[in-house]
């Protein structure tokens, strides 16, 4: 199911992290933080889906953690729970 649109699976992943974060008040910059980066231009490149870029499974750790949620919550179990992003 998913491995034939993986991007709209690796799409779906990042508005759901991106959703989090803002519902939270986290900013870019904060989150940089939580992953180890010193900069938000990493997550800015994501949340974009520039460069084709994503979180990999150890960023929704850390950002799971961070939020006191669990990984699966991040990640879509079918097609029904993809949202398709216009970039």
């Amino acid at each position: 199911m998913f491995e034939s649109e993986p991007n709209i699976f690796f799409d779906t992943i990042v508005d759901n992290v991106k959703r989090e974060r803002i519902e939270r008040g986290v900013s870019q910059l904060k989150l940089a933080e939580i992953l180890d980066f010193s900069s938000p231009n990493y997550i800015a490149k994501i949340e974009t889906r520039k460069h084709k870029v994503n979180y990999n499974l150890s960023h929704l750790c850390k950002i799971a953690e961070a939020f006191n949620m669990e990984v699966i919550e991040f990640i879509p179990t079918n097609k029904k729970h993809y949202t398709v992003t216009n970039n």
